[in-house]
């Protein structure tokens, strides 16, 4: 990182200043190797992918209204340059911010005076800050979801191609080379009081969220299917709650020979039995031996007897942010073998199944947990960077049941296990697409408190439209 920091030219202060008249020629090597871009210029201008440099999931707000086009200001032929090579693209008229915000490790902001167009480029004095004081970014990033939650949907191909035609149609005469008109044509007067006309029709489908689409990586914390753990020694094979054998025998222990050979014409599906039929009162079975290690080996007995488990709808909604790494303690991984051998379960008429995951957070990493999750609550798990403020693209969970939850005391940095029944589902949002659906009632991500309005719940339970619920 300090070698990045000095290529920034910021090793020794958070905040630089860059000047000049071609003050692309500056901007551009220090955004060329940075990947998670996302910006806001109210212009953009021909030549502007040679300037800044989007990758395909990079992120661009503009003005792209019918009046700035007329104008010339914005160039659909670089905008649709970009949607093309996979660049998502809002239009927000009425915007004038001149921004870029590099996302990746070290995160920094460049802000200033230069709009993005290779015309005349060294003909303007401009003046741009380049700082990655975390304060400032996270200022940075604020401004830009909000202008994003204000932009609506993305521009598609479909939407800037009849703007070509109109780029540039109503400026002056005198603006342009007479070389370029026939002296013969009519000037076309400037569009002084154009109604107001939306770049993009509503669509009947919702196009894709404005939040980079790339899937991410799994999480260390916690596997995509919980493994089946070996029984410790001294618990019970048989899930809590369920009657003790009548005989108390040990799964181990051993069994006549006549009961251990199968028979030649047993059939092969007989092998796993019933392990809810106490052993010492069940008919003598060939394969009823074999219970205790098919049941280890595969865990299919385990999910079988395991009853479904309660999902109730969310009543009372956390947003917990996480930071991806580290490992628990001896007891928090043995506290999950035990809630995964009693809740874990396959789902019942083609629904997901169920599973347990463990997640925690550390004090001082990302945004402390609240202090009140107990049993019954649901949470959102929301993964954050180590600076401890969720970005555009972070990955987020979809809302589970808290099962339990403790603070480690003695861990330093104090930590919080949090326990969580999942279920699994098609949808992938983003921490960007939650803001949206929070913005669109009028409320911002919280993660002090609960979200307990039912019409709250619901904007954030309709990021996962899948995940069905128990009738109340």
């Amino acid at each position: 990182m300090d070698a990045e920091l000095a290529r920034l030219g910021l090793a020794e202060r958070s905040v630089r200043l860059l000047a000049g008249r071609d003050i692309w020629a500056s901007i551009t090597p220090l955004l060329a190797p940075r990947r998670n871009l996302v910006a806001a210029f109210g212009h953009v201008g021909p030549g502007a992918a040679a300037l800044l440099p989007l990758q395909p999931g990079d992120t661009l707000i503009t003005d792209a209204s019918l009046d700035t086009v007329l104008s010339g200001a914005t160039s659909p032929h670089a905008l649709l340059h970009w949607v093309k090579a996979g660049v998502i693209v809002h239009s927000l008229r009425g915007l004038n911010a001149k921004l870029v915000i590099a996302e990746d490790d070290p995160s920094f902001v460049v802000v200033g005076s230069a709009d993005v167009s290779a015309a005349g480029p060294r003909q303007l004095f401009e003046a741009v800050t380049l700082s990655h004081e975390r304060q400032t970014v996270e200022e940075a990033q604020e401004a830009w979801l909000e202008w994003c939650d204000l932009a609506g949907p993305s521009l598609t191909a479909g939407d800037l191609e009849p703007l070509l035609e109109q780029y540039g149609a109503g400026k002056l005469v005198t603006a342009r080379p007479a070389a370029t008109r026939p002296a013969a044509a009519p000037a076309r007067p400037v569009v002084t009081s154009r109604p107001v006309t939306p770049v993009r029709p509503a669509a009947a489908t919702p196009p894709p969220s404005p939040v980079r689409p790339a899937a991410p990586a799994p999480s260390p914390v916690r596997p995509a299917a919980p493994p089946a753990s070996p029984v410790r020694p001294g618990v019970p094979e048989s899930p809590a709650g369920s009657t003790p054998p009548a005989v108390p025998t040990a799964p181990s222990a051993p069994l006549p020979a006549s009961a251990a050979q199968p028979g030649p014409e047993q059939p092969e599906e007989l092998e796993i039995p019933d392990t809810a039929t106490p052993a010492a009162t069940a008919e003598p079975v060939a394969a009823e031996p074999d219970a205790p290690e098919d049941t280890e080996d595969t865990g299919a007995a385990v999910d079988t007897d395991v009853p479904r488990p309660s999902w109730p709808r969310p009543a009372e909604l956390y947003l917990v942010s996480l930071v991806e790494g580290g490992e628990p303690n001896a007891e928090a991984a043995y506290r999950l073998e035990e809630l995964q051998r009693e809740y874990t379960h396959p789902g019942e008429d083609g629904e997901s199944p169920f599973r347990v995951e463990l997640l925690w957070a550390d004090d001082g990493q990302g945004q402390d947990p609240p202090r009140t999750l107990r049993a019954g609550v649901h949470v959102i798990p929301v993964y954050s960077q180590k600076q401890g403020r969720p970005l555009v693209g972070s990955r987020i969970e979809a809302p589970g049941l808290v099962l339990q939850a403790y603070i480690d005391e003695f861990a330093y940095p104090r930590r919080t296990y949090c326990y969580v029944l999942t279920r699994q589902s098609a949808a992938k949002p983003a921490f960007g697409d939650l803001r949206k659906a929070l913005a669109a009632i009028g409320e911002k991500p919280n993660f002090r408190n609960s979200f307990q309005v039912p019409r709250k719940i619901e904007a954030l339970l309709g990021l996962w439209p899948d995940l069905g619920y128990d009738p109340r």
